[in-house]
């Protein structure tokens, strides 16, 4: 396997808020497109990474190395209060998650807080993470990107079609990822299986924070069918999942 048919994500280890929200989302997005591409979490100290940086004449780093090497002034003390803290609804999710992760800790306003270094990465030589890699090409680093330019560039490297295009209905299992998560979304595809619905229902496994924000779940794991909340917080067994389907599905 080259690296042309891989996705790698290099950030820190233990991953940051951004590195792990990042790595989530692709395989979020991965998940939902049903493609059979491997996705590679990788340090910025690894040697594979660092020959990678070097191939475009640079070398990995983090925001910090940015701020030092381009004398760029940043609010540590801020940034470190955003991840340390939150705002409320964070916390919130955080303290009702079945999994809260570091991903948890990410926001919009964080990667604004880092944007001078993003801006002064590569002047000063440094790819900076998190950093997005598909199909053997750099196409992001320095932030998060928004959900529909990574979506974009899977399917312009993988493909776009999926099987969920085909279904007539979309269950989703929302989850950073568990053994609470995991048993719901094996319980619904057995559900699914039992009703004899596998060609009508496509079953996609969630697992990026901002989806749950959007879907106004605080507390994991959740179902969700059609793009409705049916179940927040509560791992039901396949027979409660069937209700669900019985009572959702038209």
């Amino acid at each position: 396997m080259t690296k042309k048919q891989e996705i790698w994500i290099i950030g820190t280890e233990p991953p940051c808020p951004r590195c792990d929200y990042l790595g989530r989302m692709v395989e979020d997005i991965v998940n939902g497109q049903r493609l059979q591409v491997p996705i590679r979490h990788m340090s910025y100290t690894d040697e594979e990474a660092r020959r990678f940086a070097a191939a475009s004449g640079l070398e990995p780093g983090t925001a910090k190395d940015v701020a030092r090497k381009a004398a760029v002034d940043i609010d540590w003390d801020k940034v470190h209060a955003l991840i340390d803290g939150g705002d409320t609804k964070d916390a919130a999710q955080q303290e009702g998650s079945c999994c809260p992760t570091a991903a948890t800790r990410w926001s919009p306003e964080l990667d604004e807080l880092l944007r001078p270094c993003e801006k002064k990465a590569r002047e000063a030589g440094i790819m900076m993470t998190p950093v997005l890699v598909v199909a053997g090409q750099c196409v992001h680093q320095g932030s998060v990107p928004d959900r529909n330019q990574v979506m974009q560039w899977i399917q312009a490297a993988f493909g776009g079609k999926t099987d969920g295009d085909r279904c007539e209905h979309v269950v989703e299992v929302l989850g950073p990822g568990c053994a609470k998560c995991d048993e719901l979304y094996r319980n619904v595809l057995e559900a699914v299986r039992q009703a004899d619905l596998q060609d009508r229902v496509s079953v996609k496994k969630r697992t990026d924070i901002g989806y749950f924000l959007k879907m106004d779940v605080a507390v994991t794991p959740a179902l969700v069918i059609n793009g409705t909340v049916v179940s927040k917080g509560k791992v039901l067994r396949p027979d409660q999942v069937a209700d669900q389907l019985r009572s959702n599905l038209r």
